[in-house]
């Protein structure tokens, strides 16, 4: 996709946090031209260095000839100058950032660290056609001569409205390896992502001795850190028996919630591990089991009923306050309690209540298993003064969305804008991003709402999203494609949040999960009331009637059957597409769009088929005839997931693959098809 200019860009840009003015004024261009040098003071952090590097590199690929990174400006001739603002720029507030031209130099300026970074991505997005995805979508430079800067250039953004935006990466299992081949410039681009999106927080979820650079690589690029709900202070459990060892200890000592000093002795050597490291911390503070399970289940002396277990989660929340003031001397230390799964109930049931401090953030949750406000957050009305978080699932392990993207911009709105009508002050939002290159325009969407609630709307942000990486002539096609794409889902039972569509689907784990527990069945049966069952925490949440189904396993074929169909169809219409986009845009297209809705089409078609096979299990002929079904779709998957960027630096991304566990379910399938397993009858 080609631009007539910088400026064309402009109007369909992804991330311009708040608002965006130009004022463009009669004079001559500044033209930069090959090798313009960067400059930067000696006396900038090293997180803004990084990105002026990021900005050498940019410019070298555009211009063909190497920019130098220089601590002092030339005498004479253009520069890009990097550096923060003065009263000139007239920019107030955390964060807030200009791209100024003034005389020979292009001034790339903010109020703070970030907001420099911010300015430079923003000039290498603007005026270099570098989007924030460029590295996952294999996007190309496009060559130019020089660059011209009009005369009198002001692009300015306000601070953004939400103070802390983040991702959590969890659920890694695609990731992960990835970033093993190599740890720092691997994590390198996934941060250097998020800083193009205007985030600043990384949850790390955990950290210890032997894992400081988990720290040190977000504190490197300038990113705030914290940790996720299981691990206080970044201190998991699982590390509980290590901690002790390097303690001179030679067993460690039962967890027990009695052992105050215990806990306190491990909590603290965390928060002194990340003070050392002078890390921008949002310190995690409450308390779950080992495993990411309820307190209770860990902790042996732990009170049986749940108006006794609220009332120990809150004294625990109180001394781990106390604790890090302190440890940190600080009388208000920046921390969040996450008011997740038991915590979530205790809230709704009004037997939890957290320290009302200013500098304690309330993370709300989404619900368990699902992508919706928990009733805690649906029932609660905070004070004007009381600072909110949300912690928002793009993807959830066990039931929600891994290989394709199933929430969508809409719906994470709306769970955003529940929290705002809680309260005003919106401090926090991080989502679980996982895998990270499954979920472009979900995150890019969640990125550009935390910026400005005020104007955020998601259908124009798809709008311009889709212009921008497809072109304005086929990004209404586009568009069109992505909505039907998610209203392809199925939706196994009916909304029961008024005026809250797509509030359950049948997403690729449910759907890659229900094919197994449908195979186990055949083989050992199950009485059927709990054959695909909730599992008492909303694990499948079938309503067969909401699809006029007898039983769950006929709603689920039925649904299925359904969703395949319309998947395919959307498939046929990327299909149709593709050719017609450009080779920029048409890579990113194939990669986050027509894959994923080939991956749905054939998960749905294969589920379809396991729920039929089951049917028939009595019909031996009609069985194996459906599992053959099965077993082609399967293969089908398998395919999609080798054929894609087999050359690039994402090169077998899907390889070690697990959580959805297409190899376990093709070796399900194949013992059937060879007739080693055989359905059985219920005794």
């Amino acid at each position: 996709m080609l631009f007539s200019s910088p400026f064309a860009l402009l109007p369909r840009t992804l991330i311009a946090c708040a608002l965006l003015t130009s004022a463009l004024r009669a004079g001559e261009a500044l033209q930069l031209l090959p090798g313009i040098p960067v400059v930067v003071s000696e006396a900038e952090p090293l997180a803004v260095r990084k990105a002026a590097e990021d900005l050498c590199r940019d410019l070298q690929e555009v211009l063909q000839k190497a920019s130098p990174l220089v601590s002092k400006a030339p005498s004479d001739g253009p520069a890009i100058v990097i550096g923060r603002s003065d009263e000139s720029s007239g920019l107030t507030g955390p964060e807030a950032h200009a791209i100024l031209r003034e005389g020979d130099q292009v001034r790339l300026v903010g109020t703070d660290v970030r907001g420099t970074i911010y300015a430079i991505y923003s000039f290498s997005e603007h005026f270099l056609d570098r989007p924030p995805w460029w590295f996952w979508a294999g996007w190309k430079a496009r060559t130019m001569s020089h660059i011209d800067i009009a005369d009198g250039l002001k692009l300015t953004w306000k601070s953004p409205q939400v103070r802390w935006r983040g991702w959590f990466p969890n659920d890694t299992d695609l990731l992960s390896p990835w970033i093993q081949r190599d740890y720092t410039a691997h994590w390198n681009r996934v941060l250097e992502t998020m800083l193009r999106l205007k985030l600043n927080l990384l949850d790390i979820g955990e950290f210890s001795d032997d894992s400081l650079r988990k720290l040190r690589v977000p504190r490197d690029r300038g990113l705030a850190v914290t940790t996720t709900h299981l691990a206080p202070f970044g201190a998991s459990l699982r590390d509980w028996a290590e901690f002790w060892k390097k303690q001179g200890r030679s067993s460690p000592p039962q967890l027990r919630l009695a052992d105050k000093a215990l806990l306190e002795q491990f909590w603290e050597h965390h928060i002194r591990l990340a003070m050392k490291e002078k890390v921008e911390m949002i310190w995690m503070i409450g308390l779950r089991g080992d495993g990411d399970k309820g307190f209770y289940k860990t902790f042996t002396d732990a009170p049986p009923d749940d108006a006794a277990r609220a009332r120990v989660l809150q004294d625990v929340i109180q001394r781990q306050v106390a604790l890090l003031q302190r440890v940190t001397g600080e009388p208000e230390p920046l921390m969040r309690t996450v008011i997740y799964d038991e915590a979530s109930d205790y809230m709704a049931a009004g037997l939890l209540h957290p320290p009302e401090l200013p500098s304690l953030i309330w993370n709300f949750s989404a619900a368990r298993h699902d992508h919706f406000p928990a009733p805690d957050l649906r029932r609660y009305r905070a004070p004007a003064s009381r600072p909110l978080g949300y912690y928002f699932n793009v993807q959830f392990t066990n039931t929600g969305s891994h290989l394709a993207d199933g929430e969508g911009p809409w719906k994470m709105e709306q769970n955003h804008r529940m929290l705002l009508d809680c309260g005003p002050d919106v401090r926090l939002s991080i989502v679980n991003s996982g895998n990270t290159r499954e979920f472009p325009l979900t995150l890019s969407a969640h990125a550009r709402m935390m910026c400005d609630f005020a104007s955020y709307d998601s259908d124009r942000f798809l709008a311009e999203f889709c212009a921008h990486h497809f072109g304005e002539k086929h990004g209404p096609q586009v568009t069109a494609i992505y909505r039907d794409y998610f209203n392809a889902y199925w939706q196994q039972r009916k909304p029961d949040i008024p005026g809250f569509p797509r509030q359950y689907l049948f997403h690729d784990l449910r759907l890659a999960r229900a094919a197994r527990d449908l195979m186990r069945a055949t083989v050992n049966p199950v009485p059927e009331a709990e054959l695909l069952g909730d599992r008492g925490i909303g694990y499948y949440r079938i309503v067969q009637e909401d699809s006029g189904a007898a039983t769950k396993v006929e709603a689920v074929r039925l649904g299925n059957q359904e969703a395949a169909a319309r998947f395919a169809e959307v498939a046929q219409r990327c299909d149709a597409l593709s050719p017609q986009l450009d080779a920029q845009g048409r890579r990113f297209f194939d990669q986050s769009l027509r894959l994923q809705a080939r991956l749905m089409a054939a998960a749905s078609e294969c589920t379809a088929a396991c729920a039929a096979a089951y049917e028939s299990r009595h019909d031996p002929a009609t069985h194996d005839r459906h599992v053959q079904k099965a077993q082609t779709a399967a293969d089908t998957l398998a395919v999609l997931l080798t054929q894609n960027d087999p050359t690039g630096p994402l090169k077998d991304w899907y390889a070690p693959e697990t959580i959805f566990g297409l190899q376990e379910t093709r070796e399900m399938i194949q013992r059937r098809v060879s007739g080693k397993v055989k359905p059985r009858s219920a005794p």
